[in-house]
């Protein structure tokens, strides 16, 4: 079980840290908690010499326990990923994917179980004037550096990008201290003092490391 994305994405926040890929990402289809690899997809405008032929190439790899993250697909005039490219995906183990850019097919994510990011929903192809600049290497989604060592965190509230499980200590403690916030406003507690069980967590976060 991993954390929230929301309570890591707090304690990174109170760390005067990024990392949230969520927004300019927003859900097609939403998962419960999970975490995988990072494999990185650049695209670029213009056709290039192969067009987006290395992208359908990476489906032929092994894929086990990683997200899929294609970053500049925003320059392709329509959708990048589609239902063909989402059954070969699952069929080498990819777990999740993030397109900086547009994908189609919705349904098909959510009838084949594949947790799905984007900018957007497109109905036309990708068009011939986009192409695969790098597969592997660092990419930018948002001002935040995602690269083959990097750990995606997806669940139905957020997309997190880590260059390590570090956080996660202190974002299960964040969590928890919230779970009890909410279970005492059940209990009929003020807001006031359920904000009590949140301020020793906060206190400790917002600590120089």
């Amino acid at each position: 079980m991993v954390p929230p994305t929301t309570a890591i994405a707090d304690v990174l926040q109170l760390r005067g840290l990024t990392g949230w890929l969520s927004p300019p990402l927003r859900p097609l289809h939403r998962s419960p908690g999970l975490l995988g690899r990072a494999l990185t997809v650049r695209l670029a405008p213009g056709p290039g010499e192969n067009g987006l032929a290395p992208l359908r190439s990476v489906m032929d790899e092994c894929l086990e326990g990683r997200v899929i993250v294609v970053a500049g697909a925003q320059t392709a005039a329509g959708a990048v990923w589609d239902e063909i490219l989402t059954r070969a995906a699952l069929a080498r183990g990819a777990c999740g994917l993030l397109v900086e850019g547009g994908v189609r097919d919705v349904n098909a994510y959510r009838d084949l179980g594949l947790p799905v990011w984007a900018l957007y929903e497109a109905t036309a192809g990708p068009g011939p004037d986009v192409h695969v600049a790098a597969v592997g290497g660092a990419v930018e989604i948002a001002g935040v550096t995602v690269d083959e060592s990097t750990t995606i965190v997806m669940d139905g509230a957020g997309v997190v990008a880590l260059p390590s499980t570090d956080v996660f200590a202190d974002s299960y403690m964040y969590a928890d201290a919230e779970e009890n916030v909410v279970t005492a406003l059940r209990e009929g507690a003020t807001l006031a003092e359920a904000s009590r069980y949140k301020e020793d967590i906060l206190t400790k976060l917002r600590r120089p490391l």
